[in-house]
């Protein structure tokens, strides 16, 4: 995957729209008013120090077996010692909900009060991440202290073999961040995003584990081509194989009625007829823009049917989809693709643009799809 800006920009991208982006603030809003909000917070090289995942991915939500985190003694010191802190020197400030995963915190963080004069939401969480970087030093120094007395100074070294105590390393100085530069943040703003986000929160080491242990069904490509163009791809990718594709595309409104076209008879004939043929192994392909194609998609996609589903968001090393798509992506019924290039045209032009790609990959065989030593 090329990374230079000048590369990016060859290509008709601009940096933002394909990095994980940790820092993005929302200009219009008062961080220190009150609002609700979900941070993350990431450890910096994404070291999993807080902990590791286990359970079963099949296992009943209310299971002892179902997928959780075994925290680190970082991860407990953070979670019972650092987090109460937030509370305690700002009681304006509630934290609803704590999701930790083993290289990355998720906060829901409730500001009920307008915080002191001249503090924004920024300084808590600068303040915070201080807090736990200092907290690893302490538990480092002491755990790499013990190690010595015993005589065993070598013991987290590679030759050893021996691995040290999960939060010491990579902890070398005491000017180290615990935490990679900066935050994200997401405004909660309805109560239906609310309980949305929480369900995304509680499902974290769901999704960790699904990944790990169904990777024909969760593959990430960051860069493939696809008959003349390029791509980053999450999920099925074997659905690219799939000799038979149909183009799912429709115009917003009826050339010859004027009607909005998914009030026409002909469209409900024509999506009874692709839903019906995916129900016989077809993979539909579409961008899903027009409301006459999403009902499609959608429906698709509810009835566990095939479908290879372009999306004009990047798709970068983290990033994942939301829950229903993650879903079929697991049940291997889902390919997301998102092309590259598409720069900054306008909707009207991205619409058109992302359904020739549909029609591209509808057409193109097996042989040329990619570079086939990535598809297994």
């Amino acid at each position: 995957m090329p990374t230079s800006k000048e590369e990016l920009i060859r290509r008709g991208l601009h940096p933002h729209d394909i990095q994980h982006n940790q820092h993005r603030r929302a200009d219009w809003q008062d961080y220190g008013g009150c609002g609700l909000y979900m941070v993350t917070l990431c450890i910096e090289g994404r070291h999993p120090l807080f902990g590791y995942l286990e359970g079963n991915i099949r296992a009943q939500r209310d299971a002892a077996d179902f997928p959780h985190i075994v925290l680190s003694p970082l991860g407990s010191t953070i979670l019972e010692e650092e987090l109460p802190k937030i509370h305690r020197f700002y009681p304006q400030i509630e934290v609803w909900k704590v999701a930790m995963m083993p290289d990355h915190l998720h906060l829901l963080v409730y500001v009920a009060e307008p915080l002191p004069e001249g503090k924004k939401l920024g300084d808590i969480i600068r303040s915070f991440k201080g807090g736990c970087s200092r907290a690893w030093w302490k538990q480092g120094t002491a755990e790499m202290t013990a190690l010595k007395s015993a005589g065993t100074a070598a013991a987290g070294t590679a030759e050893a073999g021996v691995p040290v105590p999960s939060g010491t390393v990579p902890c070398t100085s005491k000017r180290a961040s615990l935490f990679e530069a900066g935050y994200h943040d997401r405004i909660i703003k309805r109560p239906g995003m609310l309980e949305t986000i929480k369900r995304y929160m509680s499902d974290n080491p769901l999704r960790a584990l699904m990944r790990r242990q169904l990777p024909k069904l969760m593959e990430r490509r960051l860069h493939l081509r696809i008959g003349s163009h390029e791509y980053a791809a999450f999920g099925a990718l074997f659905l690219l194989k799939r000799a038979e594709k149909e183009q799912v595309f429709y115009h917003r409104k009826d050339k010859a009625t004027g009607l909005p076209t998914e009030q026409t008879e002909g469209y409900r004939h024509d999506r009874e007829r692709q839903l019906s043929e995916a129900r016989m192994g077809v993979v539909l392909v579409s961008p899903g823009i027009s409301k006459g194609e999403s009902l499609v998609i959608n429906a698709a996609i509810e009835e566990c049917l095939p479908v290879i589903h372009l999306q004009k968001e990047p798709i970068g090393r983290y990033w994942k989809p939301e829950r229903h798509r993650f879903e079929a992506c697991a049940r291997g019924n889902l390919l997301i693709l998102s092309p590259w290039g598409l720069g900054e045209d306008s909707d009207f032009a991205r619409f058109h643009k992302l359904n020739e790609l549909a029609a591209e990959i509808c057409s193109t065989t097996d042989v040329v799809l990619l570079n086939i030593g990535e598809i297994q």
